[in-house]
């Protein structure tokens, strides 16, 4: 059975985890895929809204690999990707009609929300 250890130095947190539980964060958002058949380009405001998952993303990945990630602020940027990133992801899915990448985007900010919240629990104490 994989073994979770946590150790705690001041607000340092270093933890020893087995792969097989915690994910692999993808190093980007996903890129959006080609656009749908009979069109050249997504529109503007399919583009921004990407932009604004990806950059929701890579702030809360980034916070994930400072050392001094403190419980409040790794919560808020959780709390971000639930209230906000995935009804945004939601309004645009009709638009992107790819079930695929819709399926990967959805995992990719569970990922990164879940390991949010068990970096925040960690630096708790708890």
């Amino acid at each position: 059975m994989a073994t979770i250890k946590m150790l705690h130095r001041s607000h340092d947190i270093v933890s020893l985890v087995s792969p097989m539980l915690v994910p692999i964060l993808p190093l980007s958002f996903p890129a959006l895929p080609d656009p749908i058949p009979g069109e050249l380009h997504w529109s503007a405001n399919v583009i921004s809204t990407h932009h604004i998952l990806s950059e929701a993303y890579h702030h809360a990945a980034a916070l994930l690999r400072q050392e001094d990630g403190d419980a409040l602020r790794l919560r808020i940027h959780s709390e971000r990707i639930f209230c906000r990133m995935i009804p945004i992801l939601e309004a645009i899915e009709p638009k992107i009609d790819n079930p695929g990448w819709i399926s990967e985007s959805t995992h990719t900010l569970a990922v990164v929300m879940s390991q949010l919240e068990t970096y925040a629990f960690a630096a708790d104490g708890m």
